[in-house]
């Protein structure tokens, strides 16, 4: 076991290279601060991205299915997408909450945050918690978009979550904040 300190490593140079749908990738150039390695990373710049764990009054969790372009299946997941440019992340939540399911909720609150990716990415993805949530709506999607809403019991999405139903690992996440939150320990 190694005692050493990872170094932080010096920024230098940064070119764009690709514009992406909902995305940028740039090429940055880093420098080792003590030994002088160095190279050239690719970096995604994107929006912040928000989850949401959304809790009926009766305490079911509401998931939408959707396909994922990237592996080709259909994925169960919590609510969520991109938050838009000075867009506070509860706000955000409760937007694509009503979005993708019709769905509004009597209370909100960020619950916790993390990097999706850190080696390939630089932004955040927020966990909101929303409670009380009753169908008010129909669906408002994106051109893309085409999803399926249904209420599981947190035992069923925990189980989800641990047997391979649900894959998307920020989903994932949200059933183990969502856990947590339930069993008042603290996170964030």
């Amino acid at each position: 076991m190694s005692d050493r300190v990872p170094s932080l490593w010096v920024p230098g140079q940064e070119d764009l290279h690709a514009r992406c749908m909902v995305y940028d990738i740039y090429k940055q150039h880093f420098s080792h601060p003590g030994d002088g390695r160095s190279g050239d990373f690719y970096i995604m710049h994107c929006n912040d991205w928000v989850q949401v764990i959304p809790l009926t009054e009766d305490g079911q969790v509401i998931l939408v299915r959707q396909y994922r372009f990237g592996t080709q299946k259909l994925s169960w997941e919590v609510p969520g997408g991109i938050i838009d440019d000075g867009e506070e992340p509860v706000a955000a939540g409760l937007r694509e909450l009503a979005e993708e399911t019709g769905y509004r909720c009597a209370r909100s609150r960020l619950l916790a945050q993390c990097y999706p990716n850190p080696a390939l990415q630089q932004n955040h993805t927020f966990f909101v918690l929303a409670e009380g949530c009753t169908p008010v709506s129909g669906q408002n999607l994106d051109h893309h978009e085409e999803l399926e809403v249904r209420l599981f019991s947190v035992e069923e999405v925990g189980a989800m979550a641990r047997n391979g139903g649900i894959t998307h690992a920020l989903a994932i996440n949200s059933v183990f904040f969502l856990e947590s939150y339930l069993a008042g320990k603290k996170i964030g």
